[in-house]
């Protein structure tokens, strides 16, 4: 189980792990806006003695220097999400319409906190450590290929990042090697008709029932083109067309996102939505503009360091801290990292207590804080 040190280093600081998640959850900003986040981290770091630069505008990234020939960074992004909180928590956001509904406060406040006990524990430490606190994940073009290109992993050789997961039960972690999270795509279809009045549709080309046939046909990619063994989603999650009630409008805008954990499939996928698009719209005599993004590629842990972190797992923690899980569908920046850099992603339970991630009502559970920095803290102090 835990060192008793590192145990009582974190019991010690508890409290002040606590004020610090709720001092960012107060003051949610969102992608490349971090700033009162990013003062207050750069705040902490000089408290603690941690040299610090500025990269990708708002990140901070600390550095402790053992002289190694060898860096070990931990990644923790800052961003929070344009949700209006509904948790009536006497630290909810004091920004209306952004709050932190993914847990991206408790990732900064755990990586402060390991910051924290490696700096008291640096005489123990075998590698460097960097310590990466990442702007914007939350959306395109997403903060992880700015830090890539400002050049802050090319000096890492390893890179660990982590996720507070509320379908994971309290203090559980899910460690597996391979993809753990889905490519990430976006598209955009506008189908432009010919409008009129509602009382003469035979007068249009109604890009509303056009659309309302092309999303349902969308739906059988999945169910028909797409293999079972082949992890896939579709979603249609925005659709705007017409402004009153009478009146059947000249264009209709459709936005979705594609999930998959193959390029393969992720390239059909594009291609099927294309095809369907051109020949429905085209057969109800309407245009169609469509737009497809490749966003965020799969993320997938590293063979060799997933195990080597298993194995230092086992050592930290019993048999009944590790949960088999699966690859999920979200998407994650890290994985730009991943390409690169031998990486590791870990999922650590928050429990089914702090709700749905990117709700209004999400609130992290704050048990899990110093769990999360005794059990990451002494991985990196093991690590050799």
């Amino acid at each position: 189980m835990f060192d008793k040190s590192i145990e009582r280093e974190v019991e010690r600081i508890k409290d002040e792990i606590i004020e610090w998640r709720r001092d960012f959850h107060m003051y949610p900003e969102l992608g490349f806006e971090e700033y009162k986040t990013s003062e207050k981290i750069q705040k902490i770091l000089k408290e603690i003695g941690i040299p610090y630069e500025i990269k990708g505008k708002t990140g901070v990234i600390g550095f402790i220097n053992k002289n190694s020939k060898q860096t070990i960074g931990l990644r923790a992004d800052m961003d929070a999400l344009p949700i209006n909180e509904e948790t009536n928590l006497p630290f909810s956001s004091k920004n209306k319409g952004v709050m932190h509904a993914c847990g991206h406060d408790g990732h900064i406040t755990v990586l402060l906190g390991i910051g924290k006990v490696l700096f008291k524990f640096i005489d123990y430490l075998k590698y460097n450590v960097k310590l990466i606190f990442q702007p914007c994940e939350e959306k395109p073009p997403g903060g992880a290929s700015i830090l890539i290109k400002e050049g802050v992993i090319e000096d890492v050789d390893f890179l660990i990042g982590y996720h507070f997961f509320s379908d994971i039960p309290l203090y559980k972690v899910y460690i597996e090697s391979g993809y753990v999270m889905a490519n990430t795509d976006r598209f955009e279809i506008i189908i432009e008709g010919k409008g009129g009045h509602g009382s003469t549709p035979h007068l249009t080309n109604d890009p509303i029932v056009c659309s309302s046939f092309l999303i349902s046909n969308l739906q059988t990619i999945i169910s028909r083109k797409i293999s079972p063994f082949e992890p896939s989603v579709i979603s249609i999650c925005k659709i705007k067309g017409g402004e009153v009630f009478n009146v059947i409008p000249d264009r209709v805008e459709i936005e979705g996102t594609v999930r998959t954990l193959s390029e393969r499939t992720r390239r059909k996928i594009k291609s099927e939505i294309k095809n369907i698009t051109e020949k429905i719209t085209s057969s109800f005599k309407c245009k169609c503009i469509f737009r497809y993004d490749y966003y965020s590629p799969a993320l997938k842990n590293d063979t060799r360091l997933t195990e080597k972190i298993k194995q230092i797992s086992r050592k930290i923690l019993s048999q009944k801290y590790f949960y088999n899980y699966h690859p999920i569908m979200g998407g994650e920046d890290f994985a730009f990292y991943s390409r690169i850099v031998p990486s590791t992603y870990i999922f650590i339970g928050s429990g089914k207590k702090s709700g749905v991630h990117h709700s209004s009502k999400f609130n992290l559970d704050e048990r899990v804080l110093p769990f999360a920095v005794k059990y990451l803290s002494q991985l990196v102090l093991m690590f050799d």
